[in-house]
C-alpha cells in the first residue's frame, strides 16, 4: 500500500454531475486524486477516500486525514436544496462533491 505524505482536501459544493468541472493534479505537488459524492460533506469525502483506497492509498495512515474527516460536515445539505425533482427519469439530481488529493 502506498502511504499519503501529504494531502489536500477541496470541498467544490453542491453541483449537478453534468456542471462539474471535476478535479485533476496538473499543476499541483500531487500525484493522485479522487473526487466523491454524497448528499454531505462527510459522505462525499468517505467516498473519495473508499477511491483512494481501491487504488491502493493507506486512508488509515495518516492522522491528520482522520482528524479532518472526523471534522466534516455531516448535515445532509441536498435535501433543503432540491426541490426541482418532478418525478423525471432523466433529472440530474445535485450532489455535494469533495475530491482529495494526495501524495
Amino acid at each position: 500500500m502506498k502511504t499519503i505524505t501529504d494531502y489536500e482536501i477541496i470541498c467544490h459544493g453542491i453541483e449537478r454531475s453534468d456542471y462539474f468541472q471535476g478535479c485533476g493534479t496538473a499543476f499541483t505537488e500531487f500525484t493522485d486524486v479522487a473526487t466523491g459524492i454524497g448528499s454531505s460533506e462527510k459522505e462525499a469525502l468517505e467516498d473519495a477516500l473508499d477511491q483512494l483506497a481501491q487504488s491502493d492509498w493507506n486512508t488509515e495512515s495518516n492522522p491528520d486525514l482522520r482528524t479532518d474527516i472526523g471534522r466534516a460536515d455531516y448535515t445532509d445539505v441536498i435535501d433543503e436544496f432540491d426541490d426541482d425533482d418532478d418525478g423525471d427519469e432523466d433529472y440530474d439530481a445535485p450532489s455535494v462533491y469533495v475530491s482529495v488529493r494526495v501524495r
